[in-house]
């Protein structure tokens, strides 16, 4: 509901209700003869708070506090959900009205509210009431949570059926347990898809492209035209070259009656003289060309130097404002800003080899919105190497190249040669609801700004506006569409919703990413962990190069972190895939280890939360990088999510179970059994007297998993780079 001052035929129960109030709130002749201004709105008339008729007031009346039980992005709560306390002198009020509750007031005294809800901190406000009809009769005298709440009230003399009344109102905003209440609206009713790897991705982004009609925003990292989304296993290697373009995600843009917009991240610098590399002649072309109903910017992120991070507070009120047209310019009583759970700090991006200062930041976010109502958010870029399935085959005809020769997919398919990109492992949300109009708003954030700039090929892009008016999905989840943005936007809803999550867990956290090393949030872990003794952590990741990755000192730091405090409570892991594959005569086996290129970036917490999209475990994408996640907080559907993820990693021997104790033991074994294997291999360098009928049972690995150890820190070749700097 978003017109909080209506009042409904439903409220008029509150017709005989007031009989019911205790003395401190029921009629009396107090008050003095301030009635407020000549002209005022009348409840139930033109202008007035109700299209309905007006509520009948207590003769005695002198004051009517209305109460608006919202969310901290000033949306009403559901009813079902809302448990709403209020007390007039220490004794039970009676209220009435839905959603609004309004209690009439006629002597002073203090009126005490408490306001509650599933997965929300509680607030409790206590209003002072003089017992007068001014218009400052009432104030509020304490905040139970201070400024982590959102409470604000305001007042304006209504006209109840030829009566004017001071009416007090008074906004509580319940804080979210697990969504971050910095970031953009957590909405309900959305149909949400958990798409677990390339092949099921872009196979359903073909699909609602091919149907759009109206418009497409799509935003990547990196950019190739050529990039396959369908890729049948059947027919792909004999593909006409002409006809795989069409399955292309260039060769599908072409085709569409959609007006697209693109925007590629940029590295150092905008439109600087590596602005290329990110994209390609093919999609430039259609940016030199104006009036095709296809556009394209690039954008860089600017990012450099040493400053002081810290997440920017809001206001309630503005909030409500913004939210709810009649309050537009309303004035509010004095209020705090409400600030973030993420502590502020210094983060130093100086820190390079040699001394060299470099930018180096990125808009690494990978998301679409087709039609205004669906939206695709994850880790995939429409880059050569982000396409897989589930079964990460070593040997996958369909993980070449697009300009690959028939010859070299036949070689791939008959096991002679490896394919040109390696199994990979990542994510991606199909997002079809009221949260899609989230992802839009951060695109057309990005995009006015490039437009505002006059960057390279913005003369032939043009503005948009963003749906608002979107239906829910009966049945669907809620969820929040979380983003790190650099300045000058400064948004760090991921950092927010993580933290919230970390300090709700107390089972389990299951992080599955392409990095671990963001120690602002390894410590929160770690004091979650010692504060509930039987939290688990389940990291699965991919080995550093000691010699060349930048991050490897943080990274080994991570896991000495938790492995040296929670050896019990700490499982690191990592992915590979498996082939046997026979010689030439037939009578020896080859047994071929692929490590898993894990590009994930997922987090789940107490099968309650999950969170996933572009952003990676480290600070930088916490911080400073560009970046989307979506965030869920739906038992049922989180729950199934784990459960497909957990069965993927065991394999089909091995059904996973929905005991985190089980399926923690199930984790350890797979990985201890899967190394035993893979030392037997090792052993006989990985060739067998075997063929592929006869290929021992210890011999073959079950699903993906095995142990991962890091060496200590002071093994990291490359100079330290600090916390904050690089990842790609």
């Amino acid at each position: 509901m978003n017109r909080p001052f209506t009042i409904s035929s439903f409220s008029l129960v509150f017709l005989g209700a007031f009989s019911l109030l205790p003395a401190s709130c029921s009629p009396n002749s107090g008050g003095d003869d301030g009635a407020g201004p000549a002209s005022v709105p009348a409840v139930g008339g033109p202008g007035g708070k109700a299209d309905g008729v007006a509520p009948s007031i207590p003769e005695g009346a002198t004051s009517v506090l209305e109460i608006y039980p919202m969310d901290i992005w000033a949306k009403l709560l559901p009813t079902q959900d809302v448990q709403l306390e209020v007390t007039c002198d220490g004794m039970p009020c009676n209220t009435t009205g839905s959603p609004i509750r309004y209690v009439p007031l006629s002597q002073a005294g203090d009126v005490r509210v408490r306001l509650s809800a599933p997965d929300h901190e509680p607030v409790e406000v206590t209003v002072l009431y003089d017992g007068t009809t001014r218009q400052d009769g009432a104030m509020l005298q304490s905040n139970s949570l201070g400024p982590r709440a959102g409470v604000s009230m305001s007042h304006e003399p209504l006209d109840y059926g030829g009566r004017v009344l001071p009416t007090h109102s008074l906004y509580l905003g319940l804080r979210h347990l697990w969504f971050s209440s910095q970031g953009r609206p957590a909405r309900r009713g959305n149909q949400v898809d958990l798409l677990t790897d390339g092949e099921q991705a872009w196979k359903s982004v073909y699909v609602d492209l091919e149907h759009a009609s109206q418009s497409v925003l799509l935003a990547t990292w990196w950019w190739e035209s050529d990039f396959e989304l369908i890729r049948d296993e059947e027919t792909h290697a004999i593909l006409d070259p002409e006809v795989r373009w069409g399955n292309t995600i260039l060769g599908l843009l072409e085709r569409s009656p959609a007006h697209k917009r693109v925007l590629v991240g940029q590295f150092w610098g905008q439109d600087s003289v590596l602005s290329w590399l990110t994209s390609d002649n093919a999609l430039r072309a259609y940016a030199e060309t104006p009036d095709d109903g296809f556009e394209f910017m690039g954008m860089a992120n600017e990012t450099s130097g040493k400053f002081y991070f810290e997440p920017t507070p809001f206001s309630f009120g503005d909030r409500v404002r913004s939210s709810q047209t009649e309050t537009s310019s309303r004035l509010f009583d004095t209020e705090q800003t409400i600030p973030s759970n993420v502590d502020g700090r210094v983060v130093d991006l100086t820190e390079w080899p040699s001394g060299i200062e470099v930018e180096h930041a990125s808009y690494h976010q990978k998301f679409m919105v087709i039609d205004d109502t669906l939206a695709y958010v994850g880790g995939m870029n429409l880059r050569r190497g982000d396409w897989d399935t589930s079964e990460h085959r070593v040997f996958d005809h369909r993980r070449m190249l697009f300009d690959a020769s028939l010859a070299e997919r036949q070689a791939v398919l008959a096991e002679q040669e490896l394919p040109d990109m390696g199994p990979r492992k990542d994510y991606m949300l199909r997002l079809k609801g009221p949260a899609a109009q989230d992802a839009a708003d951060v695109f057309k954030l990005r995009w006015d700004h490039q437009l505002e700039r006059g960057v390279e090929y913005a003369e032939q892009s043009t503005p948009f506006d963003v749906k608002r008016d979107i239906s829910p999905v009966s049945g669907g989840a809620q969820v929040q569409v979380t983003a790190t943005m650099p300045e000058p936007f400064s948004e760090n809803a991921i950092a927010e919703s993580w933290v919230n999550a970390i300090r709700q867990a107390s089972s389990y956290l299951f992080i599955e990413d392409q990095y671990f090393r963001m120690p602002m949030i390894n410590e929160i872990i770690a004091e979650r962990m010692d504060e509930v003794k039987e939290l688990r952590l389940v990291v699965i990741t991919k080995p550093v190069d000691t010699w060349t990755d930048l991050g490897c000192e943080w990274t080994t730091k991570s896991h000495e972190l938790f492995a040296s405090r929670f050896p019990s409570r700490y499982m690191m892991l990592q992915l590979r895939s498996f082939a046997a594959v026979a010689n030439a005569a037939g009578k020896r086996l080859e047994g071929t280890f692929a490590d898993m290129d894990v590009h994930s970036k997922m987090l789940i917490v107490d099968d309650t939360f999950l969170s996933v999209g572009s952003c990676n475990k480290n600070n930088r994408g916490l911080v400073f990088e560009g970046e989307l996640n979506v965030a869920v907080v739906d038992r049922s559907w989180v729950a199934d999510a784990r459960r497909r993820i957990l069965q993927n990693l065991l394999g089909p021997d091995t059904t996973a179970s929905d005991d985190p104790d089980s399926w923690w033991v199930q984790l350890q074994q797979a990985s201890e059994r899967n190394d035993e294997t893979y030392a037997r291999w090792q052993a006989t360098g990985f060739e067998l007297d075997a063929t592929d009928t006869n290929l021992p049972a210890e011999y073959l690995p079950h699903g993906f998993l095995y142990s991962l150890d890091f060496p200590p820190p002071a093994d990291c070749f490359v100079e330290d780079v600090g916390p904050d700097m690089f990842s790609l």
